[in-house]
C-alpha cells in the first residue's frame, strides 16, 4: 500500500506481530527512464534484511518492466511480483496496474520478458479486469503457459476502485480455470472473512491481506493461532 507499508513499516509488522509469510512491497514505477528514487530507497537489501519481502513493480509496457527488472536484480533481488491490479487513476489510465488488462499485447510482452529471466521468480496480482470482467480470462491462458510462479486475483474491476462488492462467480470461474498456485485479495477483515473464503475455494495457496492487515495488525496472526 503506497505510502504506509514501507520497509519501516514491514519490519516493525514483522517483528511484534507475525503471523504473515512474505510482505509485498508497494509497488515500484519507472520515473524518466528509472526506477523511481523513492522506492529504490525502500527496495535496498539493507532495510529489508531478515524481512520476507517480495519487490513489485507496475508497468505499462515490456521495456519499463524490463527497465525495473534490471534495476532489481542488479540489488540481488531474484523474486519479483508483477503488479496488474492496481485501480489508482493515475496509473490505470496511463495502461498500468488494472488498466493494462484490456491490452492483451502488451501484457503478451511483459510475459515474454519474464521467460527471458530464467534467475528470477515471478508471480503476478491482478483483478478480473478494466471495465470487463471477461479480460482476465483472454489472458489467463497465456499466464497458464507462462513460467508465472503464482497468480494472485481480487476479484473486482479497475473502476470500482474499492467500491461494491467482490464478484465471487468470476472468482469462482478463475480459480476453475487457473493452473498456477492461486492467492486470493479482496474484503478481508477478520479471520471469519479468511475462514470463508478458504473454505469456497480449498485449492487456494493463500490469501493476501491489504487494507484489513492495516486495519487490525494482529490479523494474520490471529488466524495463524486459529489454526492450531
Amino acid at each position: 500500500m503506497q505510502g504506509i507499508t514501507d520497509a519501516r513499516y514491514r519490519r516493525q509488522h514483522y517483528t511484534t506481530y507475525g503471523g504473515v509469510a512474505e510482505y509485498y512491497t508497494p509497488f515500484a514505477r519507472v520515473e524518466r527512464g528509472r526506477i523511481r528514487d523513492k522506492e529504490k530507497k525502500d527496495l535496498l537489501p539493507e532495510r529489508n534484511q531478515g524481512v520476507p519481502t517480495v519487490p513489485q513493480v507496475i508497468a505499462r509496457d515490456r521495456s519499463e518492466f524490463a527497465t525495473l527488472c534490471d534495476s532489481l536484480q542488479r540489488m540481488g533481488w531474484g523474486r519479483i511480483d508483477i503488479n496488474m491490479g492496481c485501480p489508482f487513476p493515475l496509473q490505470a489510465t496511463a495502461g498500468r496496474g488494472s488498466g493494462i488488462l484490456p491490452h492483451v499485447e502488451r501484457i503478451e510482452g511483459i510475459l515474454q520478458e519474464v521467460a527471458l529471466r530464467t534467475d528470477v521468480a515471478f508471480s503476478i496480482k491482478m483483478r478480473l479486469g478494466w471495465d470487463d470482467p471477461m479480460q482476465c480470462f483472454e489472458i489467463l491462458p497465456m499466464i497458464n503457459q507462462s513460467p508465472i510462479m503464482q497468480v494472485t486475483l481480487h476479484p473486482r474491476l479497475g473502476v470500482q476502485q474499492y467500491e461494491g462488492t467482490v464478484d465471487m462467480d468470476a472468482c469462482s470461474l478463475f480459480y476453475d480455470g487457473c493452473e498456477k498456485p492461486l492467492v486470493y485479495n479482496g474484503d478481508i477483515h477478520s479471520v471469519a472473512d479468511i475462514r470463508r473464503v478458504v473454505k469456497a475455494f480449498p485449492r487456494l495457496h493463500a490469501v493476501m491481506i491489504g487494507r484489513g492487515l492495516v486495519e487490525n495488525p494482529t490479523l494474520a496472526r490471529d488466524y495463524s493461532m486459529d489454526q492450531r
